[in-house]
């Protein structure tokens, strides 16, 4: 990404510098021209839209920054120059680089314009105090003297009333630092140990004392989300979305299933038949591709960007930013409403290439599995090496699992696969992820 910048950036100099001097005959005309076209389409990054997110009466831009492990900071500041005014980050997203990163971003601008919301990872047995001193510190990296929102990450039934957080939130507020709570949820971590989002964010509503909430919401996977946007919206809790796009990870697959039957690793006889029937579906569903001229991903992806963006009751669709070129791909959006075109291509992808991808936040499968493989953050993880790039994360994450991983799935019947309601060949899917996050 550094070589796109600085091409782009000596590009962009050489070509100032040309016309300038008038270089090759160029008419003050021609110039002029030249430079209105290029103000023209600075003009094109603004957010179109701003949205109430909740009880919190802030006026929010619909599409919002989710930062991620690594979000360079002249990103992050080309995007509040277009307008976004919301920022969802984490004390462990890399390991407090992205606050820092955030932090430099927003230096000597407006701080009262933007909506910062942190997040928390709580186990349930920290102390007030700890809270309170892991607060401080993302204050400190962030280089803000209060947060808008701090959610405790991932949380759960135990978490919820979760006592000392409540009476930090307290402190905290009535010092300065900190202005509303909330939580997020990426559905059960633990195998059938878990509970589902819904039940988690439909008891978080309940509890009433959170005001904003980010959930999993997209074309895919809209049931669950749509009940917790509609109780989120009864108590006036805001509603931000993550894991919006459920669309790419067909259009590798038939790559990845060939990379791995060539990679010359030993690969028994009942795992290279189930890789041909994997194949196969994928196959039939490239068909489907083609026939209903669905080859082009952006085009469906921004499809399911404004499905999102189609329901009044969600106030911010958050988005990773990794480029300058995600940066005018993503903000084109804003303000947009799903067309009857779009319409089609979803439900024909649905039909289709739907069918390989591992719903968010579900989990259904996992209470047959016999060995409790976490099906879901598993395949969670595997998003992360997949669709943020964030390869080394998921590696780590996936290294430090304290449960049994999907190297069990490899001489499995497959369990989840009958458990499953979307009919995904969820066994190798899982068989390739250990693969892609073990590097075994």
């Amino acid at each position: 990404m550094k070589n796109k910048i600085n091409r782009r950036r000596f590009l962009k100099t050489t070509a100032s510098g040309m016309l300038g001097a008038g270089v090759m005959g160029l008419s003050p005309d021609l110039i002029h021209g030249e430079q209105k076209k290029q103000d023209s389409k600075k003009k094109i990054l603004k957010i179109k839209e701003y949205r109430v997110l909740g009880r919190t009466g802030f006026k929010v831009s619909d599409i919002g920054i989710g930062t991620s492990r690594q979000f360079p900071v002249e990103v992050i500041k080309m995007l509040l120059d277009a307008g976004v005014n919301y920022i969802d980050t984490a004390e462990r997203y890399g390991r407090g680089q992205s606050e820092t990163n955030v932090g430099k971003a927003i230096k000597g601008r407006d701080r009262k314009s933007l909506f910062i919301t942190s997040k928390l990872n709580l186990r349930g047995s920290e102390t007030k105090e700890e809270i309170i001193e892991r607060t401080n510190k993302c204050l400190e990296r962030l280089q803000t003297p209060y947060i808008d929102c701090m959610m405790i990450h991932s949380v759960s039934m135990k978490t919820i009333k979760m006592e000392s957080f409540h009476q930090a939130a307290k402190q905290l507020k009535g010092e300065g630092k900190l202005r509303f709570i909330g939580v997020s949820n990426h559905g059960p971590r633990f195998g059938r140990k878990g509970d589902s989002m819904e039940k988690v964010l439909l008891a978080a509503a309940t509890d009433g004392r959170f005001d904003v909430m980010l959930i999993v919401y997209n074309f895919l996977k809209k049931t669950e989300g749509e009940a917790v946007i509609e109780a989120c919206k009864k108590k006036n809790i805001g509603v931000t979305i993550m894991k919006s796009n459920p669309v790419g990870r067909y259009y590798s697959l038939l790559e990845k299933v060939e990379q791995m039957k060539k990679e010359g690793k030993k690969v028994d006889d009942r795992t290279k038949r189930y890789f041909d029937r994997l194949k196969e579906t994928a196959v039939q569903a490239e068909v489907f591709v083609k026939k209903h001229d669905l080859k082009d991903p952006s085009e469906i992806s921004n499809a399911a960007l404004r499905f999102v963006l189609n329901n009044p009751k969600v106030d911010v669709l958050n988005l990773a930013f990794g480029s300058f070129e995600d940066v005018e791909k993503f903000l084109s959006i804003s303000g947009s409403r799903l067309e009857s075109k779009d319409k089609k291509k979803l439900v024909m992808y649905e039909q289709g290439p739907g069918n390989f991808y591992c719903r968010h936040a579900c989990g259904i499968c996992e209470t047959n599995c016999p060995h409790d493989v976490p099906v879901n953050t598993i395949m969670r993880y595997n998003h992360y090496f997949d669709g943020h790039g964030s390869e080394k994360y998921a590696m780590d994450k996936y290294a430090s699992l304290d449960t049994v991983k999907a190297e069990l799935c490899q001489d499995c019947s497959g369990h989840c696969e009958s458990a499953c309601p979307f009919n995904i060949p969820i066994k190798g899917l899982l068989t390739m992820a250990h693969q892609q996050l073990s590097l075994v």
